[in-house]
């Protein structure tokens, strides 16, 4: 391992906490470290809430830590929210942390959306938070684009997020190239993300070289184009002789009749249903999309579809009066 190596493997080892293991490689390849570089790491863990790897280190450097000072950090973490730190904290110098500041602390954790940590706060003490404390929280979860968290608030509060929240949430996650909690945010507020904000979001994906989420991202965004124009087709039942009488009939109109039941080979008689369409349908999605709109606003699964010259369309469904069968094979007639 040559110098640059072994010093950087020293570094790692400061860094993360590893003190003793940094100190011990530094003697066995003679690398230097100074009393005061090593204070500076101890003090950094201190910072970070790590007082055990702190302890641990100073006694590998030789450096006591006093517990004045260790009790300065302890007050730090819990005015900081770091109600981990300070309960590792609080062991180590045996010292019981306070019951009315850790409820108090647990409620300044949820007014900064840190859902988990206030709810550590008041499992330690054996409270319940306020319905309106987590209410607030989730609110901040949601704005912040932490939807799990947001929906473990109003779900531990036993209420129902609110669809501006949850919109909330999905745009901030789309902004910031999280597609996935993005699309699920919308998805329970049951409305659709602008296809600009899915572009740019897919965008933010592929400059992180994330081109899974990418792609779902930009796929996502063009169903949303196919909806938009399928969405563009307009579905009005009519009757025939309404349509005879009317001036939307041209020379150029063709339209399918029913020409025989397949299930009882009848062709004496069937029950018809006629729905006007904006326009006839171009595209297998669009064919898909009208498939299902027949058959979840009108109850039609099987009908057939005659064109005008100017591309709108008529859907004709029929029922066998012989055997009540809507398995119908349609010819098509000028009307």
């Amino acid at each position: 391992m040559n110098d640059e190596k072994v010093i950087a493997y020293i570094k790692k080892c400061l860094e993360s906490g590893r003190m003793g293991e940094a100190i011990e490689s530094a003697m066995l390849t003679g690398v230097t470290l100074s009393k005061e570089e090593l204070k500076n790491y101890i003090y950094k863990y201190l910072d970070n809430g790590w007082m055990s790897r702190a302890i641990e280190g100073g006694k590998a450097a030789g450096i006591e830590l006093e517990k004045d000072i260790l009790i300065d950090y302890l007050n730090r973490y819990l005015s900081n929210g770091k109600i981990y730190s300070a309960i590792e904290a609080s062991r180590i110098i045996g010292m019981p942390l306070p019951r009315e500041r850790i409820i108090n602390i647990g409620s300044e954790c949820f007014k900064k959306g840190k859902l988990t940590a206030g709810l550590e706060a008041f499992r330690l003490v054996g409270v319940s938070p306020d319905e309106e404390e987590l209410i607030v929280c989730g609110n901040l979860c949601f704005k912040e684009g932490h939807l799990s968290s947001g929906l473990e608030a109003y779900r531990l509060a036993n209420r129902t997020p609110p669809e501006e929240e949850l919109i909330a949430c999905g745009d901030r996650c789309l902004n910031t190239g999280h597609i996935t909690p993005g699309l699920e945010a919308y998805k329970l507020a049951n409305k659709t993300p602008a296809r600009e904000l899915l572009r740019v979001c897919g965008e933010l994906c592929l400059l992180e070289k994330r081109t899974d989420d990418a792609r779902k991202a930009f796929v996502a965004a063009q169903k949303i184009d196919i909806i938009i124009k399928v969405a563009r087709i307009e579905i009005r039942e009519i009757s025939l002789v309404e349509l005879r009488d009317s001036k939307d009939i041209d020379e150029s109109w063709r339209r399918f009749r029913p020409g025989e039941c397949l299930d009882c080979k009848s062709d004496n008689g069937f029950n018809e249903r006629f729905f006007l369409l904006s326009r006839t349908p171009e595209t297998k999605e669009e064919k898909e999309w009208l498939d299902k709109t027949m058959e979840s606003q009108y109850g039609v699964m099987h009908f057939a579809v005659g064109v005008f010259g100017d591309e709108r369309g008529l859907a004709d469904s029929a029922i066998c009066k012989n055997c009540g069968s809507s398995n119908v094979g349609f010819v098509i007639q000028a009307c």
